[in-house]
């Protein structure tokens, strides 16, 4: 994710959050090499309709790149699970939603986890273009680091990077284990049978937005799958010029989703 290259991090700015209480638990999940932050928006609106909100740190983000590239997709994915066992422990329903990466691994928890009731992605990917990442399995050995071009903004409102905290350089072994992660989850899609949003920026020059057509035509067994195309948006749509229409869309659907499963549990 292009984003305000950082490091050393303020620890006070990137750190995991939690909004809201009552019954209704959400959890979201950042992007690779992202941090919290990016999401405290939505977790913010999300709050302020009823829900309990996690934010969390995944494995190996938010300290350094060396730390992040001693790290697998395993253990980013498991973070992200044990942030929902989490809130599973005082929450029912559960939804789940995540940015870029982040909305990858939602789809790879709900494929194996039922008690996620609902998820929403944004940006999310199974696929990326860039032809060098078919031979990251042997240029990791050659060229140890990646560092992105942090003039290379794709948002509409390019001021809004300042929400975002990211690694500035990235290594390559980590952005090999993302490529086996999108490996991972576009065989989970086949078993995901919860409900999926699925919202996308059609400026976004980091996932090609034909990722969400991909997605929905993979998910043949989900109960019902909706998709959102945002012109003007970039990569983090979380951040960029039509989040205010992001939001109240992510918390309707959710509420939508998850209505009966309230009712039952007040009835």
């Amino acid at each position: 994710m292009t984003a305000r290259s950082q490091h050393p991090f303020d620890p006070e700015a990137i750190k995991p959050w939690r909004l809201g209480s009552g019954h209704r638990g959400a959890v979201l999940l950042h992007g690779f090499a992202g941090t919290p932050p990016e999401l405290r928006r939505l977790g913010e609106h999300l709050a302020a309709h009823g829900w309990r909100v996690e934010g969390p740190l995944l494995a190996g983000h938010g300290t350094t790149p060396e730390d992040f590239a001693g790290t697998r997709w395993q253990d980013w994915a498991r973070s992200a699970a044990e942030t929902v066992d989490r809130v599973a422990a005082d929450c029912d329903p559960v939804v789940v939603a995540g940015q870029s990466m982040g909305g990858a691994l939602a789809l790879h928890l709900a494929a194996h986890d039922t008690r996620i009731a609902a998820v929403a992605t944004l940006a999310a990917p199974i696929w990326l273009t860039d032809w060098r990442l078919k031979i990251i399995f042997a240029a990791k050995y050659v060229q140890r680091w990646h560092t992105p071009d942090p003039d290379d903004v794709d948002l509409y409102v390019p001021e809004a990077v300042n929400e975002l905290h990211s690694y500035g350089r990235r290594s390559t072994r980590s952005i090999h284990e993302l490529t086996r992660l999108l490996h991972h989850v576009r065989g989970d899609l086949p078993m995901v049978r919860q409900p999926v949003l699925l919202l996308h920026g059609g400026r976004d020059r980091t996932v090609d937005p034909r990722n969400a057509a991909d997605i929905r035509r993979r998910l043949v067994c989900s109960r019902e799958v909706e998709v959102g195309i945002y012109p003007r948006s970039g990569h983090a749509m979380s951040v960029d010029i039509d989040r205010d229409e992001l939001e109240p869309r992510i918390a309707d659907w959710f509420e939508r989703q998850t209505g009966d499963a309230a009712v039952a549990r007040t009835g």
